[in-house]
């Protein structure tokens, strides 16, 4: 059986939380009160998400981290509030001003035995706990740099398990004028620390929205309910075994790839959020849906449903670098003359990682130019 535990951290990642669990709720038919619509039929396998109470309450298996308590603050007195234990629930006093060094070594550090004791507590909780799905933001500071800070946690300490980190670029307007150095320095401890990076891009999210889906000025609503579907979509094999994966499969073929892309069909539509993979052309993801005819030629069916009408598969699709071209260029042009790096300095930083980071996301952009 796999139990997933997932970690939402920052402005970005806990907006994200609301979506999500909303989203698997409805999948598995879990009421707001956490008891099950129907507890004689109930709806798939939810012990892959939620954590079944001794008084019947289906109750989210995870972790929302903020250095600001603001968004926090939102979910805990929203209409799914009471759904969380409220030790889910952590935050700091006030922000990072998106400074990744902040997230790091700094603030972050503050509140990572927190962080660490919440996690541990949600296992002790658990029957087992395979996989760690981490949910954040790139372009602000505390999903980036305690992000990071985080996924280093989880694989110092739980070496055997999953990490998977699910991570949002910053499209072209971006809140923040240092986001790509943001992104660039958490690129190095995500994959070192992690089996599988999906990148989603902002940009693409809103491609989808406009050219796909008619929608004319998309929300921040429709972009997180995307990525729910990018989430669910992934898990599904897990929690409807009906599907016909072999989840063992699935995961061992995972973990050798560090950089992750997602295609997957929902309502005859293709989504492609995410971007490369690091070793190999192709990028590897699972996914539940109606194949389109046109494009199943384009890829390949590991195991079908005899009993559905719905068709697991693994799918591999090639992409191309923009997003962390894109990364590279404004990281490289802020580089060049220093811009903002004081403010990095003051938390601690040395100036080799910038030198680093740069190097890596050239070398990713040269890498996938080539495949």
């Amino acid at each position: 059986m796999r139990e997933i535990l997932t970690i939402q951290v920052g402005q970005c990642g806990n907006n994200l939380a609301s979506s999500f669990w909303e989203g698997a709720m409805l999948e598995h038919q879990i009421q707001a009160d956490g008891l099950l619509i129907d507890p004689l039929e109930p709806v798939g396998n939810q012990s892959v998400h939620f954590q079944e109470a001794s008084n019947g309450r289906h109750v989210p298996r995870s972790v929302l981290v903020d250095l600001e308590p603001t968004v926090l603050e939102k979910i805990r007195n929203g209409s799914m509030g009471s759904v969380f234990r409220p030790q889910s629930f952590i935050s700091g006093v006030e922000g990072v001003t998106n400074n990744w060094a902040r997230g790091y070594c700094t603030d972050g550090v503050d509140i990572i035995d927190q962080v660490m004791d919440s996690i541990r507590k949600q296992i002790e909780l658990s029957d087992t706990i395979n996989i760690f799905q981490m949910v954040h933001s790139l372009g602000g500071g505390t999903g980036s740099g305690l992000g990071s800070l985080i996924c280093d946690k989880l694989r110092e300490e739980y070496v055997k398990n999953v990490v998977f980190n699910q991570v949002v670029l910053p499209g072209l307007e971006m809140d923040s004028v240092v986001a790509a150095y943001n992104v660039g320095l958490s690129l190095p401890y995500l994959l070192e620390a992690s089996d599988q990076v999906f990148l989603i891009d902002n940009i693409a999210l809103y491609d989808i929205c406009i050219k796909q889906l008619h929608l004319q000025k998309p929300t921040f609503t429709d972009l997180n309910k995307l990525i729910t579907d990018h989430s669910l979509c992934f898990t599904s094999a897990w929690r409807f075994p009906s599907s016909g994966v072999d989840e063992k499969k699935i995961v061992d073929l995972m973990q050798p790839f560090k950089l992750g892309s997602l295609s997957y069909f929902k309502n005859d539509i293709v989504f492609n959020l995410t971007c490369q993979t690091e070793l190999l052309p192709e990028s590897i993801a699972v996914s539940t849906g109606q194949v389109p005819e046109i494009v199943k030629s384009e890829i390949q069916i590991v195991s079908e449903s005899s009993k559905s009408n719905q068709t697991a598969l693994l799918l591999c699709a090639q992409n191309v670098s923009q997003p962390l071209e894109r990364m590279r260029d404004q990281f490289s042009a802020m580089y060049r003359s220093r811009a903002f790096t004081k403010c990095y300095h003051a938390e601690g930083m040395d100036q080799l990682e910038f030198v680093d980071s740069l190097d890596l996301l050239q070398k990713l952009v040269l890498e996938y130019a080539q495949k």
